[in-house]
């Protein structure tokens, strides 16, 4: 079974998205600061990138807030930093060569582009690669008399300026990364260790629950012919010999289902382990049908459980929580875990986060079962599973 909690990640991407797209607003302001005063040395399509330099940051800002589409926004904006650069000498006039400006607004863009893409992708060779091919362009583009001049000592010294500062944000962002995975690859190894745990606890219970059936139709049997005194009792006793002999034959042969649990060995286990998670959670049992389910329903059944109640910890900030067990019929399995937090619109949760439709909806539909979630802001959350559907 795989299991793999994101929430330090998503946590993680979450924040240092929305950081970023507030600081790049003034950032951005700057940056026009720079280019309208400019704007009679250059031509009609400088405004047109500043333009759509603005949307992009604006969707950026859109995005970080909604959890969607960020990452190709951070891209769109790169990639217009180094059009912009290679654009440059097609959008200067003439005039530019004998202003009083040193350097074009592009100049600055540089930075910001390089910024986006580092937090988009890291430290990694897809980024280095960006980062090499946008200052080669600029170091080469800033030496043209048309748009300043530049020495090449001059455009190398800008171009080291932007690579230390890009290189060390990108290094910064992925060892927070980095960091935020090994939380939760931690997570998720205690979270797989704890549904072993369940599994083998209640294969040890139905283990238990069958010697005991045995043991008793056995010790019955005997106690019957040690009593048995007319032919009538000496026959019911050789009719419940028969039986425990039965019974152990189709132990020994594999007749009775194997990997597989009742609903009172899951609904124990279930406890046991949500305790363990939970140490306010109130737990209620209610069990009238004894059929035996499948080991593998019963995991996923355990993973949803716990996925729910972690979710309710973490993010719910309730004050009551509650997990109800019930099976109301030969092999059906209900599980509720109610609380009273905030609640949430599940149209808004963002993709990042993978507890409820990885380990909620989509495990149980892959064992023929089915999960509800429902919830309302300021009043709480009812995650509902039921097996099979």
């Amino acid at each position: 079974m795989n299991i793999r909690s994101t929430a330090a990640r998503g946590k993680l991407e979450n924040l240092t998205r929305k950081v970023y797209a507030a600081i790049l607003l003034p950032l951005t302001l700057e940056l026009w600061s720079k280019q309208a005063p400019q704007g009679e040395y250059f031509s009609g399509l400088a405004d047109v990138i500043m333009a759509f330099v603005w949307i992009t940051v604006l969707a950026i800002n859109v995005a970080a807030w909604t959890g969607r589409g960020n990452s190709v926004m951070l891209m769109i904006h790169g990639f217009t930093g180094l059009l912009s650069v290679l654009l440059l000498p097609v959008m200067t006039l003439d005039t530019f060569a004998t202003s009083d400006y040193d350097l074009p607004w592009v100049w600055w863009y540089v930075g910001l582009a390089a910024l986006s893409m580092a937090l988009r992708r890291g430290l990694r060779v897809s980024f280095l690669s960006y980062l090499a091919i946008l200052l080669t362009a600029w170091t080469v583009v800033s030496t043209f008399e048309s748009v300043g001049g530049a020495s090449l000592g001059e455009a190398l010294q800008g171009s080291v300026y932007v690579a230390l500062l890009t290189i060390g944000f990108g290094r910064l962002i992925t060892l927070m990364r980095n960091w935020a995975d090994e939380v939760d690859f931690a997570h998720a190894g205690y979270f797989s260790s704890a549904l072993e745990r369940v599994r083998i606890d209640a294969l040890e219970r139905e283990e238990q629950r069958v010697s005991a059936l045995v043991h008793d139709k056995v010790l019955h049997a005997f106690l019957c012919a040690a009593v048995a005194s007319t032919p009538s009792e000496r026959l019911a006793s050789v009719s419940l010999a028969s039986e425990a002999v039965d019974s152990i034959a189709k132990i020994q042969a594999g007749s009775l289902p194997i990997g597989t649990t009742t609903p009172s060995s899951l609904f124990l286990s279930l406890r046991k382990a949500a305790l363990r998670l939970s140490s306010r959670i109130r737990v209620s049992v209610y069990v009238s049908g004894s059929d035996p389910i499948p080991m593998e329903a019963a995991q996923a059944i355990t993973e949803a459980t716990l996925q729910a109640i972690e979710n309710a910890e973490r993010h719910a900030k309730c004050t009551d929580l509650e997990l109800k067990l019930n099976s109301p019929a030969a092999s059906v399995i209900s599980v509720q875990v109610v609380d009273n937090g905030r609640g949430f619109r599940l149209d808004r949760v963002p993709r990042a986060r993978l507890g409820i439709s990885g380990s909620i909806v989509n495990r149980m539909a892959l064992v023929g079962g089915v999960a509800k979630i429902k919830s309302t802001p300021g009043v709480g959350t009812v995650v509902s599973l039921r097996w099979p559907n």
